[in-house]
């Protein structure tokens, strides 16, 4: 996926974060030009990656009426078409002439796109910007992480648990399951078999992940009685044929059936205040397709959740604090952010055909559990933009220093500080396992990934900006439930399962609280 960082077309996006409402109704104007909106609700979700689809299912289903709130649009599966390909430019976002993310390519038609790509000075980031989130725009990897890493990155948190009880709750409402032998024996899985015999020979433990796409959706395209897509490399932006599951098919679906919740796609959050007498008010922006700005729309509740992902819900809190929009807001708020300790790194001219064609979703992880250093993790990126005899594979590591995201008030921006120096350890971690596959089956190392990172996560993190429920410290009513709450690194393992399975544990404590 990260290769796809280097060319215009991954760029596309929507706007930047949320808001929305139930029950809503016209209020007085405000501007000549400009309607608002006001509605009341108790529990807001700001965002619908994996964090805020999980809280707003768990609302739902106690009775409490909740408003999930999404920055982006609903690119809803509706057969072959329903999303843009590869080989289609991505975009730029603008609102108002300002460019809010930093591709200058044009914008898909129609559309407000689907990947914000944050440019900082340290790194650069991608993010889902669209209603299920990252769900829509990753590459459905569910991997759970090995103990020893998880433990390493969290410890105050009980893998028992989640290995037993949280893992297994999300898996079995999303995952399709491992990659089944006959798709892995297929050709054009062919890259995949390579992979795992390097992995193998070189001492690694490789293991078959649990993947958010239907595997009989897959043999139909292998078939011929769907157009191929995920088999052919293309399944980053949703999936053509209809194998990807995106959390609006399951937890959102799921959560609109209540008929506890109305969902808000097409939201830009602007403000969060805290009421003086308890609770928050969230200001948005409502925007149409292309970005642009059709009314205000202002929201009070008792319970705020922020969803928003790593990037954003730091952001938007941080900006508060600031402000002083919530007085109380703690010190720790902006700390302990960091890349999941993701580099994409590559073996170029290796000894055995990958074949032309690099069948996806990635399902295949290898963890070198004899590093050295410290414990690896490595996901096979099958893609269709790679020539034969390549492999591309996603390392991540538990980094070694994460760092502080500040906010300037006077730009009204965020600075990441990455510190790519204090994290060399984690980086010879890696090269050593890539070594070891070298070794084991042949290649030169493309070290392609020191530029960015696709799993931002902490910035309001457990353990310092708030407790083990997301509860954040100093205010009342105000739980973090996305990547922000996870400090810095899922544990050498793709973050989506464990965001997700965090948020379920969370919810589990918070319900009871709020109900």
């Amino acid at each position: 996926m990260a290769k796809l960082n280097r060319r215009k077309f991954l760029k596309g996006s929507a706007a930047a974060s949320v808001a929305a409402a139930a029950s809503a109704t016209p209020a007085a104007n405000a501007g000549w030009f400009r309607k608002t909106t006001r509605s009341q609700t108790k529990a807001l979700v700001i965002g619908s990656g994996f964090g805020g689809s999980v809280a707003t299912l768990r609302l739902a289903e106690a009775g409490i009426q909740t408003m999930l709130l999404e920055r982006g649009k609903h690119w809803k599966y509706e057969g072959e078409g329903s999303y843009p390909t590869l080989a289609e430019t991505g975009s730029t976002l603008k609102i108002n002439d300002t460019v809010l993310w930093s591709n200058p390519s044009s914008l898909i038609p129609g559309s407000m796109g689907m990947v914000e790509y944050f440019v900082d000075s340290s790194i650069a980031v991608g993010c889902g910007a669209c209603l299920g989130g990252g769900s829509v725009v990753y590459g459905g990897v569910l991997l759970q992480p090995k103990r020893e890493a998880f433990e390493d990155a969290m410890p105050f948190l009980s893998y028992t648990d989640m290995d037993q009880i949280y893992y297994p709750r999300v898996l079995n409402r999303i995952s399709g399951g491992p990659i089944p032998d006959d798709v892995l024996n297929h050709p054009n899985y062919t890259a995949k078999r390579e992979f795992i015999q390097s992995a193998e020979d070189a001492g690694l433990e490789v293991v078959r992940s649990h993947v958010s796409f239907d595997w009989d959706v897959i043999r139909e395209e292998l078939n011929g009685t769907k157009p191929q897509y995920a088999s052919v490399g293309e399944y980053v932006f949703g999936c053509n044929s209809g194998a990807k599951n995106t959390l609006d098919r399951n937890y959102l679906a799921d959560a609109e059936a209540t008929g506890n919740v109305t969902i808000n796609p097409q939201h830009l959050v602007t403000d969060i205040h805290a009421n003086s007498g308890g609770g928050y008010r969230v200001t948005c922006d409502m925007l149409d397709e292309k970005g642009k700005i059709t009314g205000k729309h202002v929201i009070e509740c008792d319970y705020l959740f922020m969803g928003a992902g790593s990037l954003h819900t730091t952001r938007l809190l941080l900006r508060a604090k600031e402000r002083g929009d919530i007085p109380g807001l703690n010190d720790q708020v902006g700390a302990e952010w960091g890349t999941n300790g993701d580099e994409l790194m590559g073996r170029n001219d290796i000894n055995t055909s990958t074949a032309p064609i690099q069948g996806g979703p990635p399902s295949i992880a290898a963890f070198d559990t004899e590093n050295p250093y410290k414990l690896t993790g490595y996901m096979h990126s099958p893609t269709s933009v790679v020539k034969e005899f390549t492999q591309l594979q996603m390392g991540m590591v538990v980094p070694d220093q994460n760092s502080r995201v500040t906010y300037n008030r006077w730009t009204d921006k965020i600075k990441l500080n990455w510190d790519r120096d204090a994290n060399e350890n984690s980086h010879n971690a890696l090269v050593h396992t890539m070594e070891k596959m070298v070794q084991s089956g042949g290649g030169k190392i493309n070290e392609a990934g020191w530029f960015g990172t696709w799993h931002p996560l902490g910035g309001v993190a457990m353990g310092s900006a708030c407790d083990l429920s997301g509860k954040v410290h100093g205010v009342e009513g105000l739980y973090v439930v996305d990547g922000a709450a996870i400090p810095g690194s899922s544990g050498s393992a793709n973050p989506a399962l464990t965001i997700a399975a965090n948020a379920e544990r969370m919810m589990e404590e918070i319900i009871p609280q709020i109900s």
